[in-house]
C-alpha cells in the first residue's frame, strides 16, 4: 500500500515558515553535519524533532545532491512505518528538516538495554519494516541504511525508519544496477562490499541481518576488526544458533543469501514465508495490532527514551567552520526549492505521525552480549561521493581491498 504526499512547497501555498518559529528545548541526537533538537512550534505548542545540517560541511564532502534528495524523498513518500516531513527551511548557513517527535526511543536503545528480542517482538517490527522497504521499492528508491538507529518507536510501541541520506532515487530494474560504496559496515550486502553493483535487494540482506541482531544480539559475522567483518561475509556461512526457530532459519538463510540473484528480494514473497504465518498484514497495515511492547512514555515531550549523552548537550546551534557572509558563498551554498510546508490532508492521507531523526552517532554500551564482543557500537558510514560518476560507469572493482585496507 503506497501513501503520496498532498504537500505543497511553502512558495505554492503563500505560507512561510522559518527557525524563528521553534522554539528548541533539548538535543536529542547528533549526526556528522550537526544536531537533532526536541523543539515547541511558537504558534500552537506542538513539539517536533529538528534536524540542523550545516551547509559547509555537506559541501565539504560533496553531499549536496544526496542531502536534496533526502529532503525529495521525505515529501513525497507518505507510509505509516516512514517518517512524515513537516517543514523544511533554510538559511544562507544551514538546513532546516522538522518532524514529529517521536519518544519511544531508537530501536538501537531498547535492543542495546534488552541485548535481544524474543520471536514475537522481532517478527512484528520485521513485518512494518517489510510494509516501509516495499513502499520505498515500489516508488523507485533503493534505502541502503537499515539500522537500529534510524528505525523509532512511538509512544504506542509502532515503528518508523527515518534518515534517507544513503538513499537511492531513480527506478531501477531490468538488470540496471548502482555502484555506490555506501551504507553502514554491520548491514552492508556482500555485492556492495565487494562492488558488484546492487539493486533494491540490498535492502532485505540489511533486513535479515537486522531480525538476526534483534534475535541474538548481533549482526551476523559480527567482529570488531571491520576488515574481517566485510571479508568474512563475501566468503563464510552465515552461524545460525540453535534458538532460532526452525522458520526463522529458513528466512535468515533466504535474506542472508549472499548472491542477490538467489536472494529473497521480493516483499510479497517475504510476506508468505513461514515465519510471518501470524501476521495479518491488512490489520498491521491499519496499526490494529497490537505491538509486543509498550515505550513506557508519560507525555508528549518526554525524553525517558533518549540517550542521556544527547540530553546533557547544550542546545546552542553549531557554528559554521567558514565564511558564509559573502553573497558569492550565499548562493553556492543555496539548495533550491528546499523550502516545504506539508499540507493538513497528507497527515490523513498517511494515517498516522512521524519521528524525530536518527544520528550516525556511535553510541557504546558497557554490556556485553553472547560471545562475539558485541557492545551495540555500530561502524560510521563509509560511502562513495561520487556516486553519479560511478553509477555510470560502475568502476569499483579495487574499492573493496582499499576499503578494508585502510583500517
Amino acid at each position: 500500500m503506497l501513501y503520496h504526499s498532498n504537500s505543497k512547497s511553502s512558495k505554492h501555498s503563500g505560507q512561510s515558515i522559518s527557525k524563528e518559529d521553534f522554539e528548541p528545548i533539548k538535543v536529542i541526537g547528533r549526526g556528522g553535519f550537526g544536531k537533532v533538537y526536541m523543539v515547541k512550534k511558537r504558534s500552537s505548542g506542538k513539539v517536533y524533532a529538528m534536524k540542523v545540517l550545516c551547509k559547509d560541511q555537506i559541501a565539504q564532502k560533496n553531499l549536496s545532491l544526496k542531502t536534496q534528495v533526502e529532503r525529495e524523498i521525505m515529501e513525497k513518500i507518505k507510509s505509516p512505518f516512514i517518517v512524515n516531513l513537516h517543514y523544511a527551511f533554510q538559511t544562507a548557513e544551514k538546513l532546516y528538516f522538522i518532524m514529529d517527535f517521536l519518544n519511544g526511543g531508537e530501536l538501537f536503545y531498547h535492543l542495546r538495554k534488552e541485548q535481544r528480542f524474543n520471536e514475537q517482538r522481532s517478527r512484528f517490527y520485521a513485518a512494518q519494516l517489510i510494509c516501509a522497504l516495499e513502499c520505498l521499492h515500489k516508488n523507485g528508491i533503493i534505502y541502503r541504511d537499515l539500522k537500529p538507529e534510524n528505525i523509532l518507536l512511538d509512544h504506542d510501541g509502532n515503528l518508523r525508519i527515518t534518515d534517507f541520506g544513503l538513499s537511492k532515487s531513480g527506478a531501477l530494474g531490468g538488470g540496471n544496477k548502482t555502484y555506490s560504496f555506501c551504507g553502514t559496515p554491520e548491514y552492508v550486502a556482500p555485492e556492495i562490499i565487494t562492488g558488484a553493483g546492487h539493486d533494491q535487494s540490498v535492502d532485505w540482506w540489511s533486513l535479515g541481518a537486522l531480525i538476526y541482531e534483534m534475535l541474538c544480539g548481533h549482526p551476523p559475522f559480527y567482529s570488531q576488526n571491520q576488515n574481517k567483518m566485510l571479508q568474512d561475509r563475501v566468503q563464510k556461512k552465515v552461524q545460525m544458533y540453535d534458538f532460532f526457530s526452525p522458520e526463522a532459519r529458513q528466512l535468515l538463510h533466504a535474506l542472508l543469501e549472499r548472491d542477490p540473484l538467489r536472494r529473497l528480494g521480493n516483499a510479497t514473497l517475504i510476506k508468505q514465508q513461514p515465519w510471518f504465518k501470524s501476521i495479518d498484514w491488512k490489520k498491521l497495515m491499519e496499526k490494529k495490532l497490537k505491538p509486543p511492547f509498550i515505550p513506557k512514555v508519560s507525555s508528549p515531550d518526554d525524553t525517558s527514551n533518549i540517550d542521556q549523552m544527547f540530553l546533557r548537550e547544550t542546545i546552542k546551534e553549531t557554528m559554521p567552520m567558514v565564511n558564509m557572509n559573502s553573497f558569492t558563498s550565499m548562493q553556492k551554498n543555496h539548495f533550491g526549492n528546499f523550502t516545504y510546508i506539508a499540507n493538513k490532508q497528507s497527515n490523513i492521507i498517511s494515517s498516522s505521525g512521524a519521528g524525530s531523526p536518527s544520528t550516525d552517532t556511535q553510541t557504546v554500551n558497557t554490556s556485553q552480549t553472547e560471545d562475539k564482543g558485541y557492545k551495540g557500537v555500530h561502524s560510521k558510514h563509509f560511502e562513495d561521493i561520487n556516486e553519479e560518476e560511478d553509477d555510470e560507469n560502475g568502476d569499483h572493482g579495487e574499492m573493496f581491498v582499499e576499503i578494508v585496507q585502510s583500517h
